[in-house]
């Protein structure tokens, strides 16, 4: 399905949920297909605009998040295509049981949006901050799971998603994002990118952690330490082959993720080191615990993920 997305309208996209709005009210125009379901949250997770396009083609099911999801398997084997946007610990951890039986196992075509990933909206609280995403979907076999890091990745893999023939999860951040990508760039799943090529250390990060991990190459290479860095946005299935190009180059690798480092994307890379190119590795993120919950520039500078703060744990593994 093409993706006919202008310059001019990609440079204006900058808030991942509106990002998404948009990306769904072109996929529905050109598939009547799509429906929209919702769960207590349909303007919050930006799907007012298709309800008001296609009133029809969008459910609401409140604070009903597993019959959604049970929904959402039905509506898949009568050959509709929806997409399901909860908040991410509703999403992800309250329908796990319909996710993985109801949708994961009979591997059908529903695509499901985790919003507020991370410390997003943590100053709601301690079951608004999600850590422990990534390490939960991943265990499930026959899905793909996107984590974007800016607005064309987010547009795109909208119109991927569709196109799989089995479950994605897709991981959304609340924060705006920086522009990295331009307007001639091609989302492809299963495949990374070397945003900045380097010599020295690999450092692998997806979603949020993206541009503090360049701006920390950036600290870095002023201090005359070379960085390569990886944006893997599909988490599942990784791109081995860069990856293990890449750690064979630099012989260390670092993972920067806003997520815990148990069983997330630092783990996804070293399951992939460990069986083909062992070399060291540092991951960088939350260690095996509770988070605590405030505002979100004060609880990641709390963690170390600031640029400077990404910068120093890289300086100081490198020493080791």
């Amino acid at each position: 399905m093409e993706n006919n997305m202008d310059k001019e309208k990609i440079e204006e996209y900058d808030d991942p949920r509106k990002v998404f709005s948009n990306a769904l009210v072109e996929l529905g125009r050109k598939n009547p297909n799509i429906i929209y379901i919702s769960c207590d949250s349909s303007l919050g997770a930006s799907g007012g605009e298709f309800h008001k396009i296609f009133p029809e083609r969008h459910f609401e099911f409140g604070i009903a998040e597993q019959n959604a999801m049970g929904e959402a398997a039905g509506f898949a084997t009568c050959g509709k295509i929806p997409f399901i946007a909860a908040y991410m610990p509703f999403v992800a951890f309250r329908c796990f049981e319909q996710l993985r039986d109801d949708i994961c196992k009979t591997k059908l075509n529903v695509n499901i949006m985790g919003n507020n990933c991370g410390f997003s909206v943590s100053s709601l609280g301690p079951t608004h901050t999600v850590l422990e995403d990534m390490g939960v979907i991943r265990s499930l076999p026959n899905i793909t799971i996107f984590s974007p890091c800016d607005g064309p990745e987010y547009y795109q893999a909208v119109f991927a998603a569709a196109e799989i023939e089995g479950p994605v999860f897709i991981r959304i951040h609340r924060n705006k994002v920086k522009r990295i990508h331009s307007s001639d760039f091609k989302f492809v799943c299963g495949k990374g990118e070397i945003l900045k090529p380097g010599n020295d250390v690999t450092a692998v990060t997806c979603s949020s952690m993206v541009n503090p991990t360049l701006e920390a190459a950036n600290i870095l290479e002023n201090k005359g330490v070379s960085i390569e860095v990886l944006n893997i946005s599909t988490i599942k299935p990784i791109d081995k082959e860069l990856v293990l190009s890449s750690s064979s180059k630099t012989k260390k690798v670092v993972s920067v993720e806003e997520h815990s480092v148990v069983n997330g994307l630092g783990t996804a890379v070293a399951d992939v080191l460990i069986k083909e190119n062992p070399v060291k590795m540092k991951m960088i993120g939350i260690n095996d615990e509770f988070s605590v919950v405030g505002e979100y520039k004060d609880i990641v500078d709390y963690y170390g993920l600031t640029p400077i703060k990404i910068a120093n744990s890289i300086e100081n593994f490198l020493k080791v």
